[in-house]
């Protein structure tokens, strides 16, 4: 799969002195927006983390790790410009605010985020480390993705029916048109044509064929010469109970 692109746009908001009655900032990290589609433009996720001043602290500082997971792999610590270092607030500020956002994600993948944030007394010295991991930013397969729905069947003289197959495209880009292949009665019948598909459609695979008989089962390949790039692969080959 291609390198991993990714494009930061870092936001940083030290407050001002808080009035009385303003609240105490949480100590958190958050996942405050994630975006996906087939296109990479499309696909980002924002973090930001917010915490207080505690008593003896001059300074405050914040640091975010990127961390991606493909599949089942373990996370890995993604190596980004700006993440991985130490954000410091201005002097003696009642709380820090600090939001990253990371763009051009690859798919399929998943992000999160973690916070390490330090608390400063006098000369620099750490008073108190915390650390936050924030929820999930999952970004889909962008492929199409073919799904067999019913069988329906319609008998159209003693001996012959038509049998039509729902053909759903559940993934996210377009899948162009490809066959559909049944095996009834042990026979294998030549290709009924379905689609193109966008996104969130479907279409019907007809064909005419002996009627089969109650209790026999009806084996369907969808796209068996893989005209479509699918996200999955594994629901290709299928079997549906006979419609009489």
């Amino acid at each position: 799969m291609r390198r991993l692109l990714l494009t930061i746009i870092v936001l940083l908001a030290a407050l001002a002195p808080a009035p009385a009655h303003a609240g105490r900032l949480p100590l958190e990290a958050r996942l405050t927006g994630c975006t996906s589609g087939p296109d990479e433009t499309a696909r980002a996720a924002t973090f930001a983390a917010t915490m207080p001043r505690i008593k003896g602290a001059v300074r405050m500082g914040l640091r975010f790790d990127l961390y991606q997971r493909v599949g089942f792999e373990p996370w890995k610590r993604v190596g980004v410009e700006g993440w991985g270092v130490w954000h410091r607030s201005e002097p003696r500020r009642p709380g820090f605010i600090y939001t990253k956002r990371v763009e051009r994600l690859r798919a399929p993948a998943a992000y999160r985020a973690v916070v390490r944030f330090r608390w400063y007394g006098k000369k620099a010295r750490v008073l108190r480390e915390r650390r936050r991991t924030t929820l999930v930013c999952s970004q889909p397969d962008p492929r199409a993705n073919l799904v067999a729905g019913s069988l329906r069947g319609r008998v159209v003289d003693p001996e012959n029916a038509d049998y039509e197959l729902v053909v759903s495209n559940v993934g996210y880009t377009n899948a162009p048109a490809f066959d559909v292949v049944f095996t009834i009665g042990g026979r294998r019948l030549a290709p009924a044509s379905a689609g193109p598909l966008a996104p969130d459609t479907r279409d019907l695979a007809t064909v005419r064929a002996p009627r089969c008989q109650s209790g026999e089962t009806i084996t369907i390949e969808v796209d068996p010469d893989n005209r479509v790039d699918e996200s999955d692969e594994r629901n290709t080959v299928i079997q549906r109970p006979c419609p009489f």
